[in-house]
């Protein structure tokens, strides 16, 4: 075995492997001696036959060579294939007869962009090829193979020849694939973590509110944002340090409820709360305007769920707190001003009815003394004076009581005298003393009562509703009859009034039981809009309700109910 030295591997390249070493190892004494034996060109120097190993040995390496599983071929130093076992012809797809003297290129075919087995070959060992190359088959499919080369070469140095190790790297491919997707995704699990990261700082540095992570029981400052380091009036040196020593003045109060957080794990929030806690000197007091947060504590927890510290978000609230305060300052203005309007206007229609009363009176006493008839059989010019007088001063009347009224009921003293009363009675008497007003409207009056209804009632004020009532169909009734039905409807008494004038919109039927609210327009109906709502207080006050019928131009009709008198009431008071 000493006819060859064989260049080999130095101790720096790790990349060599037992197999390679063994391949040429074994060529020495088998492949050497297959090359000269089948070249006869080649000299290949003789040891004295005393020193040549026993036949047994040349057996035993042949043996080896055809057991690998790794192929092996040997080239002579022309390129032409010498040698190669079962596993490079499995591999190659060829019997060792077609391949024994065919040129190294013919034999091993490969694809361009793989690049060609070169015929010469390098002066050092290489080792296992970096990239699969991809191998032609002669079934026309492309294998791909790693391999390596180790050159051959004699006494003397000059090249004999080369052996070649292939293999199957189907499966190396397979793993070079997935590692590289695998990679690939471990890239782009990365990058989104980045991005993610990046966007949460974004959020974190950037949010509108005060942001601050406190680890541990001693509260070290972990994370602050820009709005919370304004907020404790620290910088970024305040990172690292516990809470306590950052601000040593906070309030203790606070502090007591972070541990309280940290130590039980409950969360902890407040409404504007007055900020900064800080203790303030006098110059800073009037200085410092007073700042109020929304302020919330949330344990900080870790994957298994163990506290590891608490998360503190603060909420800037200073101006809706102002605005509040300035919204309640200006209502409370309001209502005193509203208060001091009502007394006025419940002292002033006081004041105003005693006179009023007694004009009315006087005017009376004048109508019924002056004569109703002239000299030439017409109304006397002083009675048709003073029942125009007397006219105006009932509907000055008329307003002072509805202004008492609007001041009673907003200062909730509508005060009810209730007695037992029949209702269909009462409407009898009001329509034959509205007459005289049907006719000036030329609103002919029919009155339907189908029989008597009693009930626990206010009578002066049901006479109110029921006018009022009478008046806004007379108004706005188009000179047209107006219709009144009483009724019983289960254990209510029904008033209804009817008129077949201009209507009501259904987007107005609701608003007009509100004050000051019309469903007209003023220029044409005088009022104050005020009628209909105390006619709403007084029917809510006997424990009854109102509502409406009406379509544009299709008339309106109001319904009264109100609770009849019980059974057991009756048979108490029989």
């Amino acid at each position: 075995m000493g006819a060859l030295s064989i260049a080999s591997r130095t101790a720096t390249q790790p990349a060599a492997t037992t197999l390679l070493e063994l391949s040429s190892f074994l060529a020495v004494g088998g492949l050497v001696a297959v090359l000269a034996g089948r070249r006869g060109v080649v000299a290949v120097p003789r040891e004295p036959p005393s020193s040549r190993p026993a036949s047994s040995h040349e057996g035993l390496e042949a043996h080896l060579l055809r057991s690998l599983g790794d192929a092996v071929l040997a080239t002579d130093a022309h390129g032409v294939v010498r040698y190669l076992n079962p596993a490079a012809a499995t591999l190659l797809q060829c019997p060792e007869q077609e391949v024994i003297g065919a040129p190294l290129a013919q034999v091993l075919r490969s694809r361009p962009e793989s690049g060609s087995f070169p015929i010469r070959h390098a002066s050092k060992p290489s080792a296992w090829s970096p990239w699969p190359r991809a191998l032609r088959r002669r079934d026309g499919g492309e294998l791909p193979i790693e391999e390596c080369t180790t050159p051959l070469r004699g006494l003397g140095g000059e090249e004999l020849g080369a052996v070649w190790v292939f293999r199957d790297a189907t499966s190396r491919r397979q793993f070079e694939l997935e590692r590289s997707q695998l990679l690939a995704r471990e890239r782009a699990a990365l990058a989104e973590a980045q991005a993610h990261r990046e966007l949460m700082e974004s959020l974190f540095f950037q949010a509108p509110v005060a942001i601050a992570v406190f680890r541990g029981q001693d509260h070290v400052c972990e994370l602050l944002n820009p709005q919370a380091r304004v907020l404790l009036e620290v910088d970024g040196a305040a990172l690292g340090k516990p809470l306590r020593d950052v601000q040593p003045e906070m309030d203790p109060g606070l502090l007591r409820l972070l541990d309280e957080v940290y130590r039980e794990g409950m969360p902890f929030s407040a409404r504007e709360v007055p900020l900064p806690t800080l203790p303030l000197t006098s110059t800073a007091l009037h200085s410092k305007p007073q700042r109020y947060h929304d302020v919330s504590w949330q344990p900080w927890r870790d994957a298994r769920g163990a506290i590891q510290g608490v998360m503190a978000v603060a909420v800037d609230v200073t101006g809706l707190v102002v605005s509040r305060r300035a919204a309640e300052d200006l209502a409370g203005e309001l209502r005193e001003v509203v208060q001091a309007r009502d007394e006025f206007l419940s002292i002033a229609s006081h004041e105003l009815r005693t006179p009023i009363t007694s004009l009315q009176l006087q005017l009376q006493f004048l109508l019924r003394m002056a004569p109703a008839a002239g000299t030439e059989g017409t109304t006397s010019l002083v009675h048709r004076r003073v029942e125009a007088t007397l006219r105006s001063v009932a509907q000055l009347h008329q307003l002072v009581a509805t202004l008492l009224d609007v001041s009673r009921i907003r200062a909730g003293r509508l005060d009810l005298h209730r007695e037992r009363m029949d209702l269909s009675s009462l409407t009898q008497e009001l329509v034959s003393r509205a007459q005289e007003d049907a006719a000036g409207a030329r609103c002919p009056v029919r009155l339907v009562v189908s029989e008597p209804l009693y009930g626990n009632w206010d009578r002066v004020r049901l006479e109110q509703v029921l006018t009022n009532l009478l008046s806004n169909a007379f108004k706005y009734g188009a000179q047209r009859p107006v219709e009144i039905h009483v009724a019983r409807e289960g254990g209510f008494a029904c008033l209804s009034v009817k008129d077949q004038g201009i209507g009501i919109a259904p987007e107005d039927q609701a608003r007009i039981f509100h004050r000051f609210e019309r469903a007209v327009s003023q220029r044409h109906y005088s009022g104050f809009g005020l009628g209909l709502w105390i006619v709403r207080q007084i029917v809510e006050a006997l424990d009854g309700d109102i509502r409406v019928e009406s379509a544009p131009n299709a008339g309106s009709t109001f319904i009264v109910r109100l609770p009849l008198e019980s059974a057991s009431t009756i048979d108490a008071t029989g």
